[in-house]
């Protein structure tokens, strides 16, 4: 129903269209091709849902998972996961198969085997460098989670941007030849979400601190030169990004794939290249302990030279950030 103009889903979801209903509070939700109204979409969805709609039943789960328009409860986006797949929506089914690692299809069940302890807890990490900060988690997510976090965001890739420093906003650099994907809540799950809080007890910060998630790609030749990631307020558009957002005072990348050559993350000023395995994160500091700018941090993505590198990256605030999803 994606073509279908916002106007005659309304009229559609007046006449007791539920598969209407359920578009127009998506649509809604996400902005997408009308003006964002999310408290409307929500009363769509949560009426949807309450006539068995499995697509709206899914999206409550997520706004719960997701703490989105109420407040963040596991219990509560079980309960509506479970619910979808009853209803037999696909997207529903295959998630809670993947998060309760089993093929059945008896959802009560599955929905009891969903271990949030095991999803959350990060392996330790190893000290590579005391300053700047930087730790490796070897084998933080699995080989089948990294082709899942893969498949959520690929289909949004664009020409990754940086910050620009005369005016506020982004744009395209030499330095930066790769692509991105943002992991909104359009394309978002509770998969995801769970890899998020595993990110968070790794860096041992509330995922309210963290900006929207990417997915990173890099073919052959593409790379981002040496740069650091915090927010250096030497002009007045960035100076105005810290004081709004707060400083970017650390990173984490989780490496989806290691089936290519090159691609190493490499931190010149220290001298440390980092090759890491499929499902490998690091961990890294881009402020010292007393908060300045720790330009030791500078670090490079270089270029596969042969296959292609994809890295979820997770940058943290000092402060909360709305619309982490």
């Amino acid at each position: 129903m994606n073509t279908i103009a916002t106007a005659t889903l309304r009229e559609r979801a007046r006449g007791g269209d539920t598969r209407a209903l359920t578009a127009l509070g998506r649509r809604l939700l996400l902005g997408l091709g009308t003006a964002a109204a999310p408290q409307e979409g929500y009363e769509c969805l949560i009426t949807a849902a309450a006539r068995d709609d499995g697509e709206a039943t899914a999206q409550l789960a997520m706004l719960a998972g997701w703490g989105v328009l109420r407040p963040h409860s596991w219990p509560d986006a079980l309960d509506h996961l479970q619910r979808a797949a009853e209803l037999g929506w696909p997207p529903a089914q295959r998630e809670l198969q993947f998060m309760a690692q089993h093929s059945g299809t008896d959802w009560p069940e599955l929905r009891r085997r969903v271990d949030l302890a095991s999803w959350t807890t990060p392996p330790a990490a190893r000290v590579l460098a005391h300053s700047p900060q930087i730790r490796a988690v070897e084998g933080f997510a699995t080989a089948d989670e990294c082709a899942w976090l893969i498949r959520l965001a690929r289909g949004s890739l664009r020409r990754a941007r940086v910050y620009r420093k005369d005016a506020e906003g982004y744009a395209e650099a030499g330095t930066r030849t790769n692509s991105e994907a943002d992991y909104t809540f359009g394309n978002a799950d509770l998969v995801l979400r769970l890899v998020i809080e595993r990110i968070a007890r790794a860096a041992g910060v509330s995922p309210q601190l963290f900006e929207v998630a990417k997915l990173l790609h890099y073919e052959p030749g593409q790379q981002f030169t040496p740069h650091c990631d915090f927010q250096e307020p030497n002009t007045p558009a960035l100076a105005r990004e810290v004081e709004r957002r707060g400083q970017r005072v650390a990173t984490v990348l989780v490496y989806l794939n290691d089936d290519y050559d090159g691609g190493e993350t490499e931190f010149p000023r220290i001298g440390l290249r980092h090759r890491a395995a499929t499902g490998d994160a690091l961990l890294f500091a881009n402020v010292r302990p007393s908060g300045e700018l720790d330009y030791d941090s500078l670090h490079a993505g270089l270029p596969p030279t042969r296959g292609v590198k994809w890295v979820l990256s997770q940058w943290i605030r000092d402060r909360p950030v709305d619309g982490s999803a």
